[in-house]
């Protein structure tokens, strides 16, 4: 009998499967299977499940969770983990938020698993907090209780306190377009603010891609870079995150190797309070390189769901 867990990422444009081994914490098997259409999702979770015997399914997709049902944002689905463990012949599945999923792979990274942005502590074992401005922008919060960890998914892309202080950085007065965060701290908001200032509907890719050649494309990923500084700030105070930030994404992985990331290097550390300075000032910011990330999550969660319970 295979007693090997099958981990799932569902996205919005693929979906990537692999087979997870609970006692050597590994993953094998690893495919990434295109998903025009929701029935080509549950075509290739049966095909998948078919071949094997597997007791357990852990997936992560975007969308909240509630009641072990998560509503897809990124297309029209909801997923009901009892519907698929009927459907699939599974003993157990088990859904979390994408960023649920990327909260728990990180007691499981090392020091080569990222690159290091900002100097400061990097100890996985502290709260940490993960970050990806993508379509969207996820965040999450790694915490440990009794040396147990728990990850909380977060709807911080939705929050609106931040949009006056956006918006007088953008220079945008039209507020119809620009209503919560992530229509202004995303690859999404960066093509927004980029088309409400210019008129013209390029890719975020097409942005990045004339920064420094384009004043506009500059003024908008300069700023972008300023206003995630101040907010990490906040955020970083907030969850008093000594373990580290973490971001995860392509958009911060391009966006890394450009110089304005060089104003997170130089402002991150400042305040009015030296106290709250020298805070900041040890909190070390990285970029994740490990390939497979929401998989890895999937696999520690089905680890470390058991020390919940």
């Amino acid at each position: 009998m295979n007693t090997e867990t099958l981990l799932i990422d569902l996205g919005g444009t693929n979906l990537r499967a692999g087979a997870g081994d609970t006692s050597s914490m590994t993953i094998s098997d690893i495919q990434k299977i295109k998903v025009d259409t929701n029935k080509d999702i549950f075509d290739a979770l049966n095909e998948i499940s078919s071949k094997n015997n597997y007791e357990e399914i852990v997936i992560s997709a975007a969308g909240p969770v509630s009641e072990n049902k998560i509503s897809m944002t990124n297309r029209e689905l909801e997923i009901s983990a009892a519907d698929l463990e009927k459907e699939l012949n599974v003993k157990e599945c088990h859904l979390l938020n994408d960023w649920e999923s990327i909260g728990y792979s990180l007691p499981l990274m090392t020091k080569n698993d990222f690159n290091v942005i900002k100097s400061g502590n990097m100890d996985n074992s502290q709260t940490c907090l993960a970050i990806g401005p993508g379509t969207g922008l996820g965040f999450s919060v790694l915490r440990y209780v009794g040396n147990i960890p728990y990850v909380y998914p977060t709807e911080l892309g939705n929050a609106r306190s931040y949009n006056d202080h956006l918006s007088n950085l953008f220079e945008i007065s039209n507020s119809k377009n620009f209503i919560v965060l992530e229509d202004y701290l995303s690859g999404t908001g960066i093509k927004k603010i980029y088309a409400e200032k210019s008129g013209k509907n390029l890719t975020t890719e097409e942005i990045v891609s004339l920064y420094l050649e384009d004043d506009l494309a500059t003024f908008v990923l300069n700023n972008f870079v300023v206003a995630l500084n101040n907010i990490l700030q906040d955020l970083a105070l907030t969850f008093n995150a000594r373990g580290g930030i973490f971001f995860a994404g392509s958009l911060m992985r391009t966006i890394s190797e450009m110089n304005s990331i060089n104003y997170i290097k130089e402002e991150f550390n400042k305040h009015s309070s030296e106290a709250h300075s020298n805070i900041l000032k040890n909190i070390s910011i990285n970029l994740i390189n490990k390939e497979h990330t929401p998989l890895y999550g999937n696999l520690n969660y089905s680890v470390i769901r058991r020390l919940h319970e």
